[in-house]
């Protein structure tokens, strides 16, 4: 007689349990960085949709956004009767068709993070904040802005990404911390979570030592689905380092 040869019932269970163990460790990861690439590529996009709307702004109203004005106190993003030119809701209605007010519906973030370079210290600020030692002292300040939902206007463009700033936001000439926004690549969908560095920090310098210290780098698993960005002259840019580091990493 001949004999089968085969797994046994207790080989077959073993090996489907160390698949599903490896399946387990794995599948997460691969999400969460396919996640990250098209969180990525949504954001370049987003960016690059404005700064296009920007100068298509200046070659047919020329001005840009040293000329920005500040929406009415009741508009938040709707410019009621759609004339009120040289708002940021006039620039996005008329530049890009596809751009919906969602200012009533849209969920914000707490907090945001943003790196303002040669920030100038006020007199409240000395010995509140690490390196400013006099009034009128400039340096570079990771500055955390709490998000006040009366002031800010949000806007959905075709493809879901969301682009929210601050509408009493004017004359915006250089950085600062009126001047801002920020990219949701996803809208209303999770994980609503700002951009963050998972290795260094904001305004580090030099190779990243784990969380503490060194350069701000954001590895593929960290990339999320909300970045700030700051709004001035004739482009949009992002806002920190990790912002920053999303754009230009590989």
């Amino acid at each position: 007689m001949m004999r089968r040869q085969g797994f046994t019932l207790a080989e077959v269970l073993i090996t489907l349990g160390i698949i599903g163990v490896v399946a387990a460790m794995t599948i997460p990861t691969l999400i969460s960085n396919t996640n990250g690439a098209q969180f990525k590529t949504a954001y370049k996009k987003a960016l690059s949709t404005l700064n296009q709307a920007i100068l298509m702004n200046v070659a047919l109203e020329d001005y840009d956004l040293t000329s920005l004005v500040a929406e009415p106190d009741s508009a938040k993003g709707a410019d009621a009767d759609g004339t009120t030119s040289k708002t940021m809701s006039y620039i996005l209605r008329n530049r890009m068709q596809s751009a919906t007010n969602i200012t009533d519906t849209y969920e914000f973030p707490a907090k945001l993070e943003f790196t303002i370079s040669n920030y100038t210290c006020t007199a409240d600020d000395v010995d509140e904040i690490d390196g400013c030692t006099a009034e009128g002292t400039e340096i570079d300040y990771n500055k955390e802005i709490t998000l006040t939902e009366a002031d800010w206007s949000v806007f959905a463009f075709a493809d879901g990404t969301a682009f929210a700033y601050n509408g009493k936001a004017a004359n915006c000439s250089a950085k600062n911390d009126s001047c801002i926004g920020f990219i949701d690549v996803n809208g209303a969908t999770n994980p609503n979570s700002p951009i963050a560095c998972t290795q260094g920090i904001e305004g580090g310098t030099g190779t990243p030592n784990g969380t503490t210290s060194g350069a701000c780098q954001v590895e593929a698993s960290g990339i999320t689905d909300i970045y700030p960005v700051f709004l001035y002259g004739q482009t949009v840019e992002p806002g920190n380092d990790a912002a920053r580091s999303v754009l230009f990493g590989k």
